[in-house]
């Protein structure tokens, strides 16, 4: 029998498929996160998680409705930085229902809840938020995505003729 060569940082310490898991905050059940494969890199110089068929989150008010959700088609999370990035047509509605769409997107979890640093991209963003359609490259955003500020923009409104 041979011996086969194996690079800890390389592979997973943990491999999960079809998880469906409920997070809960102070006894409370306060989110859904759904994914197909779950890999846990710990041994690698920055230990991560990694997300490759994509992830999908939601948030609920203390009576389970939903009022906000996240998906992306790949993720990562790097534990030593508390940084999620999200990667391939990444989605989200906030609690007021404005929905955010772009191709990347970067949440830091250490940054305080209200701090504009929070959540950020360089990439293209669209919103819809009631009947307007706002579109730019670049934002920075609190964690509830309520309060944000782009740096290039445009917006589509529709105005009913009277």
């Amino acid at each position: 029998m041979s011996a086969i060569e194996v690079d800890a940082q390389t592979l997973p310490l943990t491999h999960a498929e079809n998880i469906l898991s409920l997070i809960s905050d102070s006894g409370i059940t306060r989110y859904r996160l759904q994914t197909k494969v779950w890999d846990v890199y710990s041994k690698a110089n920055t230990s991560y998680w990694h997300f490759p068929k994509g992830i999908y989150l939601e948030k609920f008010d203390s009576l389970f409705n939903v009022v906000g959700s996240v998906k992306s088609d790949t993720a990562y999370y790097f534990e030593d930085k508390e940084l999620w990035k999200l990667i391939g047509n990444v989605y989200i509605v906030n609690q007021e229902g404005d929905k955010f769409e772009t191709s990347e997107l970067f949440w830091k979890r250490s940054e305080p809840a209200w701090s504009r640093n929070s959540i950020y991209t360089d990439k293209f963003v669209r919103i819809e938020r009631g009947d307007q359609i706002i579109t730019m490259k670049g934002l920075r955003s609190n964690q509830l995505m309520d309060d944000y500020v782009f740096y290039s923009n445009a917006i589509e409104m529709i105005v009913e003729d009277n």
